[in-house]
């Protein structure tokens, strides 16, 4: 009987190699078909019946943002309607594989009766005896954009601290029509007081201090040509690519009006009035300080980093101001916790990004943040 001879290796590796190509080629084909939607892992949003709205203009036309009362703002603003329920998504789920994100790749978000991102039962008028209260003011970063709320800072230093039998509750309000620090202390002053704190943790973002929009100087990839190869290059970029030579922040702080307008380095989120550079966050800051104390709340303040630069061997230019806003809060008694050594030379930067397209803290972030977090506030009695 003749026995079948085995493929040779070479037959062998062009078959593989005919595979491959083949398998290239289906996949530049259907990325081909598929409409352009901007960069790997784009933000979209969906309402609460899963039909997409294309940004926040066309999502405050369905009813799911409201204006703040301009009472409660030293500047117009917009927050989340009472009761609003919808889904942050992102394009390319079945590439990005981001497992805290959904089949379509979204996240769903409840905002409560009360205007914030939280529970129900975490009202107004119903603390319980016993309960201590740690409410949690700022952005993005605090709201947990792009993550189920459970996997946000506020929500796991919950779970931290109930650990050891302690009966405390952390109140959300990050991204509740307040996105900079004279806005914080409005919103503290006029609304979130209502969710009786023991302790007010105050989350800061560069964001918040130094005009950041003309800082994302990084153009795109050149195009192959290759759509598939292209989507695939764009998600190991890193936008912010300064010269570690240059006093960067000491450009921002120094930099007129005219010319961060001219060149866009402010926008409706960072306004000129509202940078470290014109003292309104220190001022604030201050204020907030004077308040809690004369109604014995402890005060805290974190401050998050840009999340660029942090990987290991990585320049990360904006150290500067993290030393002075450390010097500032010391100076003025004001506990503060600076998040950027937790971070720094820790993991790759992108490992640490909701998606390559949007840089906020993902829950592996949150997790890394958490430890400093938790032993922050319980030296401030939380």
């Amino acid at each position: 009987m003749t026995v079948p001879r085995r493929p040779r290796l070479r037959t062998k590796l062009l078959l593989l190699g005919a595979g491959l190509l083949l398998a290239l080629a289906a996949g530049e084909l259907l990325v081909r078909l598929l409409p352009a939607r901007g960069p790997l892992g784009s933000l979209f949003y969906q309402d609460a019946w899963r039909r997409e709205a294309a940004g926040i203009q066309e999502a405050a036309a369905r009813g799911l943002v409201v204006p703040v009362p301009p009472e409660q703002t030293p500047r117009p603003r917009f927050r989340f309607a009472d009761g609003a329920s919808f889904y942050i998504c992102y394009r390319d789920q079945a590439v990005l594989q981001r497992p805290w994100l959904d089949d379509q790749g979204c996240v769903p978000v409840q905002i409560s009766k009360w205007g914030i991102r939280e529970r129900e039962d975490v009202a107004p008028g119903n603390k319980q005896p016993g309960e201590r209260r740690i409410v949690c003011i700022g952005d993005s970063f605090t709201f947990g954009w792009g993550i189920p709320v459970e996997q946000g800072w506020v929500r796991l230093l919950e779970d931290e601290l109930r650990k050891g039998g302690q009966n405390v509750r952390t109140v959300n309000c990050g991204a509740a029509g307040a996105i900079v620090v004279d806005e914080y202390r409005w919103g503290l002053e006029h609304r979130f007081h209502v969710f009786q704190p023991d302790v007010v943790v105050v989350t800061l973002c560069l964001n918040d201090l130094l005009p950041s929009s003309g800082l994302f100087l990084l153009p795109p990839s050149r195009a192959t040509g290759f759509r598939l190869y292209d989507l695939l290059a764009s998600a190991g970029r890193d936008p912010l690519a300064l010269d570690p030579k240059v006093d960067w922040v000491q450009i921002l702080l120094d930099l007129p009006k005219a010319d961060g307008e001219a060149n866009q380095m402010y926008n409706p989120d960072a306004p000129y009035d509202a940078m470290w550079s014109q003292h309104a966050p220190q001022q604030s800051l201050q204020s907030m300080r004077d308040w809690c104390r004369d109604r014995g709340i402890r005060l805290g303040v974190v401050l998050w980093p840009f999340l660029q630069g942090l990987g290991p061997g990585e320049f990360y230019p904006f150290a500067k101001i993290h030393r002075e806003v450390a010097s500032f809060c010391e100076k003025e008694g004001i506990p503060f916790l600076d998040l950027l050594p937790p971070l720094h030379a820790v993991v790759p930067t992108m490992d640490l990004w909701v998606t390559p397209a949007d840089m906020h803290p993902n829950p592996r972030a949150q997790r890394l943040a958490l430890p400093a977090l938790v032993g922050f506030v319980q030296r401030l009695g939380g």
